[in-house]
């Protein structure tokens, strides 16, 4: 017993420590990051020469960053759109309904995971050079969603299956419609696992570069072929500060996220206390 405990003892710390090292390997880039988003150097130093606000200036500015900027929020909006669109019914399918080739279908909308992006992208631009959709935007939001799309279903496929699907017979025993079902009973109860797949694949849209180099033409200009080209040219010393306003906003969106599940927990808890109080003293129910 004794011994069991030690080496417990020994390969608990030897996990705390690799967990350490690697919280401390993701944190490192950022304590370049941050003071490099204050230089006021005129190319990427570290450690800077001295401090400023100027990048910010540069940044607020620069029509070319500007417009990348706005052009990776529409086209990520959009992906995420057509993602949620084609993935919240495929999992449906997935979950509800036996057919073959369910288990064949589920590793098809999963295979953008684990194909090389390189590999899709050079197969859009087979497809839409043709079709002279190269540089149209649609395009563009069409082959992120293609990325996001395998997010969308495995989220909304968790969810989905832990949500009681007698809630779906109850309301369609009551006369409701399929869409009606879906929307009213359905769709609230698994909104988390869409929310989230749909966030994530705005997230994955906001970062990919590779497919804006293949079918992005030289007009859809995004955040992150911005980025790449001022690293390949010049070096631009704006980088670190979009770098620090990304990493603000996702800690933001995380803080956001944290404080809306505290909340609802609060008051689920507060409404399990109030019926508590009520069931045991009925006559003071309206005074809780």
């Amino acid at each position: 017993m004794t011994e069991a405990k030690r080496q417990d003892g020994w390969v608990g710390s030897l996990q705390v420590v690799i967990a350490v090292g690697v919280a401390l390997f993701l944190v490192l880039p950022l304590l370049v990051i941050f003071p490099m988003a204050f230089s006021n150097a005129e190319r990427l130093t570290f450690p800077p020469p001295g401090y400023s606000l100027e990048l910010y200036r540069k940044l607020f500015s620069s029509e070319p960053w500007l417009s990348a900027i706005a052009m990776s929020f529409q086209v990520g909006m959009l992906a995420a759109v057509i993602a949620t669109v084609f993935g919240v019914p495929a999992s449906y399918a997935i979950v509800r309904f036996q057919f073959v080739g369910k288990r064949l279908l589920y590793a098809l909308l999963l295979t953008p995971l684990v194909v090389p992006v390189i590999i899709i992208a050079l197969s859009l631009f087979l497809t839409f050079a043709p079709m002279q959709l190269i540089g149209n935007r649609l395009a563009l939001a069409m082959g992120h969603a293609l990325l996001g799309i395998p997010f969308v279903v495995v989220m909304t496929t968790s969810v989905l299956r832990d949500f009681d699907i007698k809630l779906e017979h109850a309301a369609r025993s009551l006369g409701a419609t399929w869409w009606r079902t879906f929307l009213h009973v359905t769709l609230p109860g698994i909104r988390s696992g869409v929310f989230l797949g749909a966030f994530t694949a705005f997230a994955v849209s906001f970062d990919e570069v590779i497919l804006v180099i293949f079918i992005g033409g030289r007009t859809a200009n995004t955040l992150p072929r911005q980025i790449w080209g001022g690293i390949r040219t010049s070096l631009d010393p704006v980088i670190p500060a979009v770098s620090v306003l990304l990493i603000t906003a996702v800690f933001l969106a995380f803080v956001m996220v944290w404080a809306r599940q505290l909340a609802v927990a609060r008051a689920r808890r507060r409404k399990a206390i109030e019926t508590a109080w009520a069931e045991r003293v009925p006559e003071l129910a309206p005074l809780a």
